[in-house]
């Protein structure tokens, strides 16, 4: 199980490392901190970049692994409302840690823990 789990943050980070390759010059990856001080919305297209980034690993790991990451129905789209939602859920839920690391780029972190705790597997 541990190797799966290793395995999982590997792949996200990963998708994490694409997703920067592709951001504008003008574009940066928000941090924790960044996140929570955004009054402008500036960070959206990176959530769902994210989302989607979940999707597809959740995807690829259940056809390789038959490990479900989440149990997400297919027929739900959450709006960036939700998403954002589940995101400041997971940072409340452990001011800790999201304090301590508040300077690093740990939104993804943050939403796979969120749609865990959304959509768990029975």
């Amino acid at each position: 199980m541990m190797g799966i789990s290793n395995k999982f943050f590997n792949l996200l980070s990963v998708l994490i490392l694409m997703l920067c390759t592709n951001i504008s010059a003008n574009d940066r990856i928000p941090t924790i901190k960044d996140y929570l001080n955004d009054t402008s919305s500036a960070y959206d297209s990176y959530i769902y970049g994210l989302e989607s980034g979940l999707e597809w690993a959740s995807e690829h790991y259940f056809r390789k692994y038959q490990v479900e990451l989440y149990c997400k129905p297919g027929n739900i789209e959450l709006p960036i409302s939700k998403l954002k939602d589940m995101i400041n859920t997971t940072i409340s839920a452990k001011p800790g840690f999201f304090k301590k690391y508040e300077n690093e780029k740990l939104l993804g972190l943050a939403l796979r823990n969120g749609y865990i705790q959304a959509f768990p597997c029975q």
